[in-house]
């Protein structure tokens, strides 16, 4: 797979660990549109955001926000730092 950035196609690999986990997080939301057209099901992400640093958890987690309000979350974390 490739991520278009800054105009160019980079590998998946480019990115940091936190970044990708992000680009997989968004993967599995546009999956979830995908599969469930007509449907709104439940989703549970066990602590999605364990390798993002303090400013990709704030954005992270002001998706997640945004994203409550379509869905039905369970948001399992380990430390309150992601909470």
């Amino acid at each position: 797979m490739q991520v278009t950035a800054y105009g160019e196609g980079k590998e998946l690999g480019y990115f940091s660990t936190g970044t990708r986990d992000l680009i997989g997080l968004c993967m599995r939301f546009a999956l979830v549109e995908a599969m469930f057209p007509e449907e709104e099901p439940f989703l549970v992400l066990d602590d999605p955001f364990v390798n993002l640093d303090e400013e990709k958890t704030k954005r992270a987690l002001a998706f997640l926000k945004e994203a409550a309000k379509q869905y039905q979350i369970v948001y399992l974390v380990c430390h309150e730092s992601r909470a």
